[in-house]
């Protein structure tokens, strides 16, 4: 039996989502709804005890941390390889999932102040969201919420946030360009070589960043590699049932006056 407590628009659940469906792995759902603090009641700490999403639990076993459990997901079930066969490739794929959860810093401010505040605040006094903020196991969560509830992330900082994100997104136009993977059997490239959780592992920022508004970081035009990869992979069915989760208890990105993007129609 496969179980996974996760939250709609949560990139690491996003991922999850995305790896068990592309492995084809039947699974019930546990909503966490973040917004509601789900995360931080007794039954879930006991589950994880950083208090955040997704956790896995496979026949009583949780498993935590996204990259981990897709790693999991892809060793412990049956379906298409997620994770390279050759050696050279699977230290690329690892080497990229690393780069991606040093870089995405920048992401998680954008986020932190256009969506989940904003979100937040409609549901909660700035009191009782110190109050919560309080209870986090996660000292950067803590200190980053808090921040923001203080109003210390501002434009300025934001800005710079755009800089790294910018300087992300050239990294990823590098990787896609290099000629150390070539394309797979249908002629798409992918970060290495053959589809792979690198390309999960980005993919949920993109579709965060389209709702933030910051689509400009790639186009035809402005990283055409990147706007080429992220096209192909949003047509695969496996990453519009991850991305498209409904928000349980309330008007997904469209509540705070963002939107989100029109997914065209998949083919694997």
């Amino acid at each position: 039996m496969v179980e996974l407590h996760h939250f709609w628009s949560s990139v690491c659940s996003v991922r999850v989502r995305m790896a068990l469906e592309e492995k084809r792995v039947p699974w019930s759902s546990r909503y966490v709804d973040l917004f509601r603090f789900d995360q931080l009641q007794p039954a879930y700490l006991a589950l994880n005890p950083d208090g955040v999403v997704p956790t896995l639990v496979h026949d009583g076993l949780p498993i935590r941390e996204s990259l981990v459990i897709n790693e999991y997901i892809d060793e412990a079930f049956d379906g298409p390889a997620l994770v390279p066969a050759d050696a050279a490739a699977r230290a690329r794929m690892r080497e990229f999932n690393r780069m991606c959860e040093d870089s995405f810093g920048p992401i998680v401010k954008l986020t932190l102040v256009k969506y989940i505040l904003p979100k937040l605040r409609r549901r909660w006094s700035d009191d009782e969201l110190k109050a919560h903020a309080e209870k986090r196991p996660s000292r950067f969560l803590k200190d980053m919420h808090g921040r923001a509830l203080r109003g210390e992330i501002d434009e300025q900082e934001l800005a710079e946030c755009a800089q790294d994100i910018d300087a992300l997104m050239d990294k990823v136009e590098r990787v896609l360009a290099s000629p150390e993977f070539g394309p797979d059997a249908q002629g798409r490239r992918w970060i290495v070589g053959s589809f792979s959780l690198a390309d999960i592992c980005l993919a949920p920022y993109m579709y965060r960043l389209y709702a933030l508004g910051a689509g400009r970081y790639w186009s035809q035009t402005t990283r055409p590699n990147v706007a080429r990869w992220y096209e192909q992979l949003s047509r695969r069915p496996a990453f519009k049932v991850a991305v498209e989760w409904p928000d349980e208890s309330g008007n997904g990105y469209e509540e705070v006056g963002l939107t989100s993007q029109a997914l065209a129609a998949t083919h694997p």
